[in-house]
This record gives structure tokens, sequence and C-alpha cells, in this order.
């Protein structure tokens, strides 16, 4: 028999007034809302945890007691966690789905209306309250039991047709959604719409995710493996070597292991930068950064000062991940990419493969280029490489400001995101050692992108 289960169309009203209304937050995936790690960890709070919360967070919940399916009368916080218990829920999934729906977390007067229909279940978008068919849903107790119950039983029943699950595509307000965990899945099977997981998801990370931008390189505390995260999915350094060759230790945020848990894993980095591989169908590629440069012939081995025996063999998985890049040839210069510097003007260039790009500044170079030495050329000798319209920015990740501002950015995705306070500074594990400090016409080359969502937890301890 399907399970009716709810939508409230009044709740969505509610939430909105106080979250952003755009369609698509910046870094907000469909595809991946949560991980089923985060809907099944039933003890990720105690019963004093999620009081403590709802206090903090100004709920009249917090002090009001309500009768239990059983008959005994219990505090908001003990039929949270009794309810998680039960169906071995997280008590944060509750939280949120309270907030979202009505609010109550925060509320400091809500109406019997907003009691009674606390998670919104059982009533659908066009349904009346006042409909008999309803009334055995309602209660607040019985609403939080029910709405986690709904999700054990969408994972024991998952096999059923009418419950989302991973790996199927699903249209969702006209947009194709292919839900890569089944705790994605069910909440759009309990919410079929992309604004209320929206709301959701924005919560879920308010509350208890750090979420870092594209470009950083974390590492879980007590986990020797460091991750860059790319397009919201964290890629592993299979290697020592493969992070060694393209950042430095001292830029790895240390972060809580169930924020590393909220990211979704993509394929290991495992080749060095500059390293040459051979895939089965013998082309050879010289790996440089994210892209794979294929070497025309053996006799280019000479012109970029590595030797044939260096090559590694590989196989076509290893390269899939890598762009593919031009051919470098005997005719190409500084394949392995170069600082060059105008011996009258002083202006900053980067040479790879006979293509000139502009550098912004010194400070570019010393944040993306440290290890390499700067070279004199007079323009004479600058003028026969060809300009290319796109300048040298500082790479994602790079923490910048200008001297004497009170304002610091992280790049990520090629924009400067603000970071909005020095609470969000210090949670998020940067360090001030870390920020490169540039001129102002530096910085706005650089265009402005959203500033991050402040996410730091009240109840999550920063990594130190």
């Amino acid at each position: 028999m399907r399970i009716i289960f709810v939508r409230f169309a009044v709740a969505l009203s509610l939430v909105s007034l106080m979250l952003p209304t755009s369609a698509l937050a910046a870094d907000f995936n469909p595809q991946l809302i949560l991980t089923d790690n985060d809907l099944t960890s039933y003890d990720a709070m105690s019963t004093t945890d999620v009081q403590n919360f709802i206090t903090a967070q100004g709920g009249a919940i917090a002090g009001m007691r309500f009768v239990d399916t059983d008959g005994s009368n219990k505090t908001a916080a003990q039929i949270i966690m009794a309810a998680a218990a039960e169906s071995q829920i997280n008590p944060r999934y509750l939280l949120v789905v309270l907030q979202k729906e009505q609010s109550l977390v925060t509320d400091s007067s809500p109406a019997q209306k907003q009691l009674d229909w606390a998670t919104g279940f059982g009533v659908c978008d066009g349904c009346s309250l006042n409909d008999p068919s309803i009334f055995k849903f309602k209660g607040f107790a019985n609403q939080v039991r029910r709405s986690a119950s709904i999700m054990r039983y969408y994972y024991e029943n998952v096999a059923q047709t009418w419950i989302k699950r991973a790996g199927t595509t699903y249209v969702i307000d006209n947009q194709p959604v292919n839900p890569l965990s089944n705790a994605t899945a069910f909440l759009y099977t309990y919410t079929p719409h992309l604004h209320g997981n929206l709301n959701f998801w924005k919560l879920w990370n308010k509350w208890f995710t750090r979420v870092y931008p594209d470009g950083s390189l974390i590492q879980a505390l007590g986990d020797d493996t460091t991750y860059i995260i790319k397009n919201g999915v964290i890629r592993p350094f299979a290697t020592k070597a493969a992070f060694l060759s393209r950042y430095s230790p001292d830029s790895v945020l240390k972060i809580q292991s169930a924020d590393l848990g909220a990211y979704q894993k993509g394929s290991p980095i495992s080749l060095p930068n500059y390293s040459l591989v051979r895939t089965p169908n013998s082309m050879v590629y010289l790996i440089i950064d994210d892209i794979k440069h294929p070497i025309a012939s053996s006799a280019v081995f000479k012109t970029i000062g590595f030797n044939p025996d260096e090559v590694e063999d590989v196989t076509d998985a290893d390269v899939a991940e890598y762009e593919s890049g031009t051919f470098i040839t005997t005719a190409s210069e500084y394949p392995l990419g170069a600082v060059v510097q105008d011996k009258k003007t002083k202006a900053l260039y980067y040479i790879q493969n006979g293509v000139r790009s502009v550098i912004a500044s010194q400070d570019v170079v010393k944040a993306n280029f440290p290890k390499k030495k700067i070279l004199v050329q007079d323009m004479k000798q600058l003028a026969k490489y060809p300009l290319s319209n796109t300048p040298i920015l500082f790479h994602d990740g790079t923490l910048v400001a200008t001297k004497g501002s009170a304002f610091i950015y992280v790049v990520s995705n090629g924009r400067r995101r603000l970071i909005p306070s020095a609470a969000v500074f210090k949670s998020l594990g940067y360090q001030t050692k870390n920020v490169i400090y540039t001129d102002e016409q530096t910085l706005i080359s650089v265009t402005e992108g959203e500033p991050l969502v402040d996410t730091a937890p009240a109840n999550h301890i920063a990594a130190k």
C-alpha cells in the first residue's frame, strides 16, 4: 500500500521569508543534498544536544512538553531523540524538517497549527487541514515520529517504484535530477520540489556542515589523505608526490570527519605534476596541472629535457580525468611553463608552449609559481610569442586581500568570494599566514563572486 506523505504549502512560504529565494544557490548540487551517512547517523546528537540547540535557536518548543504516541508526557527534545533512535534516523534531519516546514526551531511564539502539523506529514499541497482523513497524522509527537519512520520505510522498501532511488533520473520541476545517494532521492520522494529541497540544504549546511569552496585542499583530522575540491567533489591525492608536486602542505585545511563525509568522492589524483605517461595505445602525455599534453614524437623529449626512460605506463582510467591540451612538438617553447619579465618595463608574463599571458602582478607569481625562477628578456624577444587574451590570475584556493583592508577573499572557480567574518575564517580552518596581500588593481581584476555562506555551526567545534 502506498504511504501518503506531506507537503504543507504554507511551510515553504514561511521559510522563504528568512532564506534567499534564488532557485539554485551557489554550490547547491541537486544531485547530492544529503549522504546516506548524513541521514542515518541516529547517534549524531544526544537529548541534551538537541535541547541546547533548540534553546540557542530561540524556539519556544524548547520549553514545551507534548503527549507522545504512547501517552507519556515528553519534551520536544525527548520526542525527537526517541523518534531518531526508533527509526535510526539522524535527529539533525528532524530538526531541519521542523524548521523547513513550520519554523519551529526558531519561532518564539508558534501557532497551534504549526505544532499540529510540525513536519508537514500527511498533508499534500492542495489538501485541507479540515479533511478528516488526515487527522490521524495530527500532533507534534505524531508528526515527528512519522517523519522519521517514513525515511526508514523508504530504506527498507526502496525497490517499490513510487519511492525515488539513487542512480535513476527524475524530472523535478522540469529539471532532470539523478540522485547520487538514496538519502537525496528520499528527500525528493518526501518533497518533490527543487525549492523545498534547496531550503532544506541551506538549513542543513547553516546548522550542521561547513561548506568549503572549490579549490580548497582539505584533510580530515586524524587522516593523512589530502583531497582537493573540484566542482563540489573531493578527489584524493593517491601519493605524497602527486600532492607535493602541485601544492604546499601549509595550504591544507584541517576539517572534521563529518564535514569530509558530506562530499561525494571522485577519482584519485595519482600522477605527480610534470609526469610523462604512456597509455595502452602508446600515446605519450606530459601532465601539467589538470591538463594532459600529447607528445608529438620521441624527438620532443630532448626539447623538454626529459629522458624517454622516464615514461611511466598507465591505464586509460589514470588519465581520463585530465583535460586534453595542445600537442608538444619540437617547435614548442617553454612546454613546462616559464615566468618571464620584460627587462625594461618590468611587466611579468607566463609563457607556455610558445604562448605569452600577462601575469597580473608579482603577488600572483608569489602565489602561483613560488618555485619558478623569473627569467628576464627584452621586448624584442618577448614579441615573438603571441599574446593570450586571458591574464594569469590567482589559482583557486588562494586567500587574497589588500593591505590595510579587513576584507579577505578566497578564490574559487576563478572568482574571489568574500569570507564574511572572522568567525567563518576561523571555522573553515584558514590561517592568516596564508593570505596573499596585493594591490587593489590586482584584486579587482579577479571577478567578484558570491560571498561564502556562514556555515559555522554553533555546536560544531572548529578544527585547530
